[in-house]
């Protein structure tokens, strides 16, 4: 989608708010054409050269005026404008982040944190101000071929020779295009390194202090806000010398009038009042021009940032970003609907055929997987570390593309990544994420759940206990990506996430990895005894592999035997090998 084409796409989102804006600022910026020659009138006047009988006062007062109404008009304007940016700014963040959460099938991010946050502010703002180039150019365009007729009218050639730098002006802006984008582009990406290292610093303050690594830290931080300061000062010095010419033709223009216009005065062709036009006309003129210099460069600009936003959403379609979808502005933030499954589509048996894929440039990955899983059932999937399992995850998951087929009570699943989420299934990975927010709003995630299930949920993942120790309970602010939280509750808060959704499928990577033995064990007492629950949990523990329907054994991305312990401990020297391991922990 081209830059242009994108602009009008966006005007269509509120045409009829975008039509008010135009029409608004169109009267605001041709207003000056009626004002200029006004003010010409009165110096002729004022000068004894107008029309015989009339008073200078007549036309001051038209101008008062005009100019007090031009003002009522440029704050209805202002609101009109403010609201359209706001609709659509929110509406272009709103895709973007839907597409990233919901679009169909599996992809990773290309970009960074700190990239995806410039996007959502800086790139969306550049897009809008592209569009808002739109709505002043009617008016411009009123006001430039009113004064130059006007002018025309009282001297064509000395007209004609003051557009002369104007023009000039506009092919530099054009000629500099190129370097506009990429310096542009180099400042954003410098300043996307600033922001990630400092949000990765603060993710990883301890391992700095352990390291003594301050002064290494604050160096490398020096040197990327040197490069950042840098690209700045080069894509700000580009943008003010261009601005600079463009205003300086005013004083140009004006030198040029005063040197042709000193004679007519003097032959008695050329009165103060047609003097008064054009040094009215010519600053507002220059700066309309310059504003079409700059109209240029942000269309540059535009280009850039619409191809970054192109570049975090992935394989989103250009018109799923620009999806005309209202958002209010105002009122209570509406709750999230609950979503229930339907009695019919309650899990009794999922199955997994051929699962496969691989990792891209690597022969990691899992090759012909399949497997059953019944309602009510606790499946282990267990191996050697790089033998697939959390690969296997991932693909059953659909947080990979994998081929194969995956059916829920024997229906196909199309669509993975969006079918089996809560509350069809749910999932804990080896290293869950946390917000800086509080506890309980980190178990919730946004659902609207009572108090008495968000502590049923923290009862089941053995986290009540800690509760007493924390400063303010469920209303502990966990810090970021939980900082404030030990491994183990860190773990156990997510799985209280997990339980938190009542989900037909509870999916856990390697929960052991940061619990005690006994704190595992009373974490499945738990569960079982409160619940009617179906399991596919990674773990090599005996405290999980005890209890498991079946388990699943892997070995280079492939299931080699399957059953119960028993039946896998008399026929399998890996699982015999495997269970001897997890006696010496």
């Amino acid at each position: 989608m081209s830059t242009l084409r994108l602009a009008w796409e966006l005007i269509r989102y509120r045409p009829f708010l975008f039509a008010i804006s135009a029409f608004l600022w169109m009267l605001v910026h041709s207003a000056p054409v009626i004002l200029g020659i006004l003010i010409g009138q009165v110096f002729d006047r004022l000068a004894g050269t107008g029309a015989a009988g009339t008073s200078a006062w007549t036309p001051v007062i038209v101008f008062t005026a005009i100019a007090v109404g031009r003002n009522g008009v440029l704050w209805f304007g202002d609101v009109a404008w403010i609201r359209y940016w706001n609709d659509q700014a929110l509406q272009l963040r709103r895709n973007l982040l839907r597409w990233l959460l919901e679009a169909p099938g599996s992809r990773s991010i290309e970009v960074d944190p700190s990239q995806a946050v410039s996007t959502f502010r800086d790139d969306v703002d550049d897009l809008l101000e592209y569009v808002e180039n739109f709505v002043d150019l009617g008016g411009l365009l009123v006001f430039g071929f009113g004064s130059i007729f006007v002018m025309a009218q009282i001297d064509a050639a000395l007209t004609g020779i003051i557009l002369i730098p104007l023009v000039l002006t506009g092919a530099l802006t054009q000629s500099l295009s190129p370097q506009i984008r990429n310096r542009r582009r180099a400042m954003r990406t410098a300043t996307e390194n600033v922001t990630g290292f400092v949000g990765e610093t603060f993710g990883a303050v301890q391992a700095v202090k352990l390291a003594n690594a301050e002064e290494a830290l604050l160096g490398e931080f020096r040197q990327l806000n040197e490069t950042r300061r840098t690209a700045a000062l080069r894509d700000t010095f580009l943008t003010e010398l261009l601005r600079s010419i463009n205003f300086n033709m005013a004083t140009v223009g004006t030198a040029l009038v005063l040197m042709v216009a000193a004679g007519a005065i003097r032959d008695g062709d050329f009165s103060v009042g047609d003097l008064a036009v054009f040094l009215t006309y010519l600053p507002r003129l220059t700066g309309y021009t310059a504003f079409a210099g700059d109209i240029i460069a942000q269309h540059r600009r535009t280009g850039v940032a619409f191809e970054r936003i192109r570049k975090l959403a992935v394989d989103a379609p250009d018109e799923v970003l620009i999806e005309r979808t209202r958002v209010p502005l105002t009122g209570d933030i509406p709750d999230l609907p609950p979503v229930r499954l339907a009695k019919g589509d309650r899990l009794r048996r999922l199955e997994v055929e051929g699962l496969t894929f691989s990792y891209p440039e690597s022969a990691a990955g899992i090759t012909d997987v399949s497997f059953a899983i019944d309602r009510n059932s606790f499946t282990v999937i267990t191996g050697r570390i790089g033998s697939g399992k959390t690969s296997l995850l991932r693909g059953l998951l659909g947080l990979v593309t994998a081929d194969g087929s995956i059916s829920w009570n024997g229906e196909q699943i199309g669509d993975p990544a969006s079918y089996l989420i809560p509350p069809r299934s749910a999932y804990t990975p080896q290293v869950p994420r946390l917000f800086s927010d509080s506890l309980a709003d980190n178990i919730a995630l946004g659902q609207r759940v009572t108090r008495e299930r968000l502590r049923e949920a923290v009862a089941l993942a053995v986290l009540d206990p800690d509760l007493e120790r924390l400063e303010d309970g469920l209303e502990t602010m966990v810090g970021a990506r939980g900082v404030k939280l030990s491994g183990g509750q860190l773990q156990r808060s997510a799985a209280a996430r997990m339980f938190a959704t009542e989900a037909e499928l509870l999916v856990f990577d390697d929960l052991s990895s940061a619990l005690d033995m006994h704190t595992e064990a009373e974490l499945w007492t738990r569960l079982f005894e409160r619940r009617e629950v179906t399991c596919l949990v990674v773990s090599h523990r005996r405290v999980a592999l005890q209890r498991a329907d079946q388990i699943l054994l892997m070995e280079g991305g492939r299931i080699v035997d399957r059953g119960t312990l028993d039946e896998l401990l008399e026929r399998s020297q890996t699982m015999r090998d495997l269970w001897a391991e997890a006696d010496n922990e």
